[in-house]
């Protein structure tokens, strides 16, 4: 049992949120609502700028430090903010101008949580992790929905460092209490703000400590499985044996379309918007306690995680920007439409999706390919496999799977199984005592209750490609540097290229791979990286592969 500092972390980081986008350049959008830097050219995907400074700005119950110390806490070396728009550039955030929506100048996808009991917390929104940013040309191009190129490692170390430098330096907590509790506060109120900034060190800690992964997840990825089960099966439920590295690390996946799939994440683990979306926010820092009897309680925000989700059914993709990233070969892209078909279609469908056939509401899905076997795809196995196979000793949820009848001989039972009830009691919990606004089954979005099969938790899903021209490093894990290269043999891709420039190739629909300021090696031969497999379309010359990337840059 925790209390509600127990923050349940990174579960299904990339799947929920809904980003928000506009129609024009950013210098023309009312500045009153949202403000971003004047060279901020975004595309046309549905939304309004009102709608994206909902979406940047609305809090999902992430509590992840007091706000008024987020504003004032110092970097560990100097006196610059951790706060500072420049430090948390340089962690691939996205810092636009004050507004009136954002006055304290946040970076997109962070959100003040207002509480009136406990305080005001800063926390994170999907936008902070599904806004992509992509530069040529001296030209700035937003993608709402996309894969940002956040390092959430980086973070996370600079918060633990900033708190570990503010006990370690008199002079540094002195400026920060002065800031928190005013200069003439006493004694006594000074020693129990070092004793919360003490709480927060130790917490953030133990946290970074018990999810080390082998090699630095860097920009655009996260192990959301194995963090979000170490806080729950580990940290929350008080047994330190259910801990495991967090080895599997995953891009963060493009958003639009995702609410009307059947089935989301990487490895088609969740059928509910509402179940993946309060895993969501419980992996980026609601305060959430598992009590003795098995009950949860959380702050995650139903009514906004549903709003937001409603936002993201208005995305789509974005159309390919010929004014910027220069003219679309039509002929080209003709030819490789031919080759897609031939090579790519029988995974990738396109418009019209498939449906489900209506469940008992009534209602369709569009359904997603999850019938390529790894065996047959090749891909590294490490993130599906780990989820899968993981088991853990369930603690205060032993009665509920004794019921469930899933307890094995070695009294352990599927840490899938273990989050599944932890966001169902939340969800329960809120439906029972919560302010609700509409019927629990459009929270549900009528929506039956379904478990994914074994087969679709040990391979990966395959999408539709729209607006994937916008979305590299490609693969699940983000180990492949361009598109182009994902139509090479896994031999020819390569095994070693930096990771967090935001400088686009329009041509091989990748990123540079160069060694900037602040990017990370991502090494394919670490576990985790791997970039074998998908050798689809591999025995392509080189000017077939040139038309399958015209055509696909025609994918809206």
């Amino acid at each position: 049992m925790k209390s509600d500092h127990a923050k349940l972390a990174l579960f299904a980081v990339g799947s929920v949120f809904a980003v928000v986008n506009s129609t024009v350049v950013a210098n023309d959008l009312p500045s009153k609502i949202s403000k971003t830097p004047d060279d901020v050219i975004f595309l046309e995907q549905g939304w309004d700028a009102e709608q994206r400074a909902a979406f940047y700005q609305t809090t999902q119950g992430s509590r992840m430090l007091p706000y008024d110390w987020f504003l004032n806490l110092e970097q560990a070396k100097g006196r610059q903010k951790l706060s500072a728009a420049s430090n948390l550039r340089k962690m691939g955030f996205l810092v636009d101008e004050r507004s009136d929506t954002n006055p304290d100048k946040l970076p997109v996808g962070f959100a003040k949580d207002v509480d009136p009991v406990k305080g005001d917390s800063i926390g994170l929104t999907c936008a902070a992790c599904h806004t992509g940013q992509l530069k040529y040309n001296g030209s700035t191009v937003r993608i709402d929905g996309g894969q940002s190129l956040i390092d959430l490692e980086q973070l996370q170390n600079a918060i633990l460092a900033s708190l570990e430098a503010t006990l370690a330096d008199e002079q540094k907590f002195d400026r920060f209490s002065k800031k928190i509790i005013g200069k003439f506060a006493s004694d006594a109120q000074r020693n129990d703000l070092m004793a919360k900034v003490i709480h927060y060190r130790d917490w953030w800690k133990a946290r970074i400590e018990r999810s080390k992964g082998i090699t630095p997840h860097g920009p655009s990825r996260t192990d959301a499985f194995t963090i979000i089960a170490n806080e729950v099966a580990c940290y929350s439920l008080a047994i330190p044996e259910n801990c495991a590295p967090a080895v599997a690390p995953t891009q963060f996946p493009f958003l639009w379309n995702t609410p009307d799939f059947d089935w989301v994440q990487y490895n088609s683990s969740v059928h509910s918007p509402l179940g993946r979306n309060v895993g969501e926010v419980t992996g980026v820092f609601a305060e959430t306690e598992i009590r003795s009897d098995g009950s949860v309680g959380s702050s995650a925000n139903i009514n906004n995680l549903y709003d937001l989700e409603a936002l993201l059914k208005k995305l789509h993709a974005p159309a390919w920007p010929e004014k910027i990233f220069g003219k679309i070969d039509t002929g080209l892209a003709s030819q490789g439409e031919a080759i897609f078909a031939d090579k790519c279609l029988s995974c990738h469908t396109e418009d019209p999706q498939p449906r489900t056939a209506p469940n008992k509401y009534g209602e369709t899905f569009a359904k997603v390919n999850f019938e390529t076997p790894l065996s047959v795809l090749q891909t590294d196995s490490t993130a599906a496999l780990a989820f899968a196979t993981r088991r853990a000793l369930p603690g205060a949820f032993l009665p509920i799977t004794n019921a469930l009848g899933i307890v094995g001989a070695d009294n352990k039972v599927p840490v899938a199984s273990l989050l599944n009830i932890s966001g169902s009691a939340i969800i329960k919990a809120f439906f029972t005592n919560g302010d609700l606004s509409r019927s629990p089954l459009e929270y549900l979005g009528y929506r039956e209750s379904l478990s994914p099969t074994i087969a679709q938790l040990t391979t990966y899903k395959a999408r539709p490609l729209n607006g994937v021209a916008f979305t590299a490093p490609y693969l699940h894990n983000g180990s492949v540097a361009s598109l182009y290269e994902l139509l090479l043999p896994a031999a020819e891709r390569l095994a070693k290229f930096y990771v967090g420039s935001k400088q686009f190739d329009p041509v091989y629909l990748g990123f540079s791979t160069e060694r900037e300021d602040h990017s990370v090696l991502l090494d394919t031969a670490a576990l985790g990286n791997g970039n074998s497999g998908h050798e689809f379309g591999t025995d392509l010359s080189h000017d077939e592969r040139m038309a399958v990337i015209e055509y696909i840059k025609t994918l809206q």
